[in-house]
């Protein structure tokens, strides 16, 4: 006799299996360019993105003196007119022009973990660990940091969540966002790309020299947004390049992750190749249970072909922290440093 829940998983099983993938580099007939074009444009579309070009308007409301830096509060206000608060951590000395890194943070806090802020959205004591600090210590290698909260986290979740302390808007975002034919990963892109115009409106800021990185579903939205924005020069996405099957696909993740219609698109790595053939430092963490390093491994091998298409073999490295689930330093600052 069958067993229900078997046959249901046995189905999704196949459901998955089955999914086109019809813009995977591994089928592609033409150019490595023109492969790029044709993905780039279906996954900027899939996500509904709808970026608008333009400098945003950023407002300074407060700073804060650090010794080697300013840590200033800021409010973005995106093209749809989201305001995105973030912290901009700007070096106390500097010979402008820099080199500027957008630090995105994974679920938690916000952006306080990267920002190594004291409170989090509540007024809470907020610890950071897992060398999640990043935008302090991009600030502290010489970059103009920006470390903005995701829409649901931080102070950007829904009035409901924040009372009742759920922690993030994620869940009760991407369920409207798909009545409305839109994705919650496609609105974090879309801010990442008006944090860029800010960027580059900046005289202090070299904008050949912006960069992005982040760490979990901060590693999502790194991925993802270099990949669409060619603009961002080199990128560090850390514990979440894997393969779909392997990680969001293969066990509980959050509701953020996903997009309608996207496997039958491509899978994960096939939107990292996307990045090619800028530097990229992809970060996995050897017992992420989550992001499992097989999974890593394989999506790895596959991202080679494409950097290979460009002759840029040398631009890709995959750096293998010893734990799990974090942000992992230890090549990042030297990696930007070296293909800068």
């Amino acid at each position: 006799m069958a067993i229900p829940n078997q046959t249901l998983t046995t189905r999704f099983d196949t459901i998955m299996q089955e999914a086109e993938r019809r813009l995977s580099f591994e089928k592609w007939q033409g150019t490595v360019q023109d492969w790029q074009k044709q993905l780039r444009s279906e996954l900027y579309d899939l996500l509904a993105v709808g970026y608008r070009p333009g400098a945003p308007q950023v407002e300074i409301l407060d700073t804060v003196d650090r010794g080697t830096y300013q840590r200033q509060y800021v409010h973005m206000t995106s093209a749809d007119g989201v305001v995105i608060p973030a912290y901009q951590l700007v070096p106390t000395e500097m010979e402008t022009p820099v080199g500027a890194v957008l630090c995105l943070h994974g679920h938690g806090p916000g952006k306080v973990i990267p920002a190594a802020a004291e409170t989090d959205a509540k007024g809470r004591p907020v610890v950071v660990d897992g060398e999640r600090d990043f935008a302090v210590q991009a600030v502290k290698q010489g970059y103009i940091a920006i470390a903005p909260d995701h829409r649901g986290f931080g102070e950007l979740q829904l009035d409901e969540d924040l009372e009742a302390d759920t922690g993030n808007s994620c869940l009760q975002l991407s369920m409207r966002a798909i009545m409305a034919g839109k994705t919650v990963p496609g609105m974090r892109v879309h801010d990442c790309m008006c944090w860029m115009d800010y960027l580059r409106s900046l005289e202090q800021v070299d904008e050949d020299h912006i960069y992005i990185t982040g760490q979990s579903g901060g590693g999502t939205v790194t991925l993802f947004s270099a990949a669409i924005d060619t603009r961002f020069a080199q990128a560090a996405p850390s514990c979440y390049f894997c393969t779909f099957a392997a990680s969001i696909l293969a066990m509980h993740h959050c509701s953020c992750n996903y997009a309608p219609g996207l496997l039958n698109l491509c899978e994960m790595y096939d939107i990292a190749g996307l990045v090619a053939p800028r530097p990229m430092l992809i970060i996995a963490g050897k017992e992420d249970p989550i992001f499992p390093i097989e999974g890593v491994y394989e999506a790895y091998e596959k991202l080679q072909d494409v950097y290979a298409a460009f002759g840029a073999q040398d631009n890709l490295e995959l750096y293998v922290g010893p734990e799990g689930h974090r942000y992992y330093k230890a090549r990042v600052w030297d990696f930007f440093a070296q293909h800068a």
